[in-house]
């Protein structure tokens, strides 16, 4: 164990999908209540990792500032998406530290991104809807060099599913 990984336990689920395909896909879902206003609550599907199902039972609410028709009370759905990329993209770094024996003391992501409120509400058709630019910071403090933290956050950009996901083109469709 280093920095809370387990280098083996990666090893051997490494190993384990190069050896069977099947054992790599990770399912995931969530259902979504409206709660009134423009609050949600929002409960985890059980997760399926290759042939396991992992059990879930998790939940959390989702909701606005007072300028958006909320009473800033709950997180809003673009800090939980930030908070999603945040939390992938930490795991990567930890974890792609960890392997290279680098002993971390802490590590600070910042994320930050702005919206075009008009675009969302539709008052100018030529806002963007949603994020434009997303920027990220690491502040890294453990025995490794700015060139292996470098190398490492760019193996995150590289191969971190969330921030894949939103920086790639999505397939999004309404299942019927």
């Amino acid at each position: 164990m280093l920095n809370g990984i387990n280098l083996k336990g990666l090893q051997e689920y490494t190993d384990l999908i190069e050896k069977e395909e099947k054992e790599a896909y990770s399912s995931y879902g969530i259902t979504a209540l409206w709660q009134g206003g423009v609050n949600t609550k929002i409960t985890t599907h059980n997760q399926k990792v290759g042939s396991n199902e992992v059990q879930k039972d998790f939940s959390f609410e989702i909701g606005e500032p007072n300028e958006l028709l909320g009473d800033n009370s709950r997180p809003t759905p673009q800090d939980y998406l930030l908070g999603g990329l945040a939390g992938c993209m930490m795991v990567g770094f930890v974890a792609g530290a960890s392997s290279k024996g680098i002993k971390l003391n802490e590590v600070k992501l910042h994320i930050t991104g702005t919206l075009d409120l008009r675009g969302f509400l539709n008052v100018n058709p030529k806002s963007p809807i949603g994020f434009d630019t997303i920027e990220f910071s690491f502040d890294v403090d453990g025995d490794g060099t700015q060139e292996q933290y470098n190398e490492i956050i760019n193996n995150v950009r590289q191969f971190s599913p969330n921030y894949r996901t939103i920086s790639d083109k999505v397939n999004m469709k309404l299942k019927s």
